[in-house]
């Protein structure tokens, strides 16, 4: 039988890693609901745009209205971004970190897993890293697949002259969502 101090003494013991699980844990779901409301703004903005003028407008929401609606999530120590190893715009390209991580979904995909539920996550260096994939849908083969009306590569090499995100199909991984938080207290 447990004695009451033995119980307290590996409470205290274990208090700390149950902490760093239990914060860990939440971040993640912070960070989930980050990439999820980026995803969700972003495809109504484009939806929008493209309803009321055509895909060359969709390419101007993706432009400027991405990088503010990643801007607004930015807050509280967050950083929210896209990035891939194929990207359009050259801020997006992925750092260590991101590039492992998208490589890990290629190889899934190469080995026909699925990567819709993936999410990878660290705490280093004072920072907690999130990543979940970004999979090409319907709509973003438009501006992103094998076969491109031509206005569009037009306003595609007007915005983008050293373009690499095209060539997509569906369901392929289009990239990341790269979600990373400052830690007040680093966590072990």
């Amino acid at each position: 039988m447990f004695s009451f101090r033995t119980i307290v003494i590996c409470t205290v013991l274990l208090s700390p890693s149950l902490y760093a699980e239990t914060k860990s844990a939440t971040l993640e779901t912070q960070a989930a609901q980050r990439a999820t409301e980026f995803a969700t703004t972003l495809k109504s903005a484009l939806g929008a745009a493209i309803k009321q003028g055509g895909l060359v407008e969709g390419i101007n929401v993706c432009k400027m209205q991405a990088p503010a609606i990643s801007d607004s999530l930015s807050t509280d120590g967050w950083t929210v971004a896209r990035k891939s190893t194929k990207n359009r715009n050259p801020n997006n390209q992925p750092d260590e970190w991101e590039a492992e991580k998208i490589a890990q979904l290629l190889d899934m995909i190469r080995n026909t897993e699925s990567i819709d539920n993936v999410t990878f996550s660290t705490n280093k260096d004072g920072q907690f890293r999130f990543a979940k994939a970004i999979k090409v849908a319907p709509v973003c083969l438009n501006c992103h697949g094998q076969t491109i009306a031509p206005e569009v590569k037009q306003a595609l090499n007007e915005h983008y002259p050293n373009d690499l995100a095209t060539g997509y199909r569906l369901g392929d991984l289009r990239g990341i969502f790269s979600i990373t938080k400052t830690l007040e207290t680093p966590e072990p």
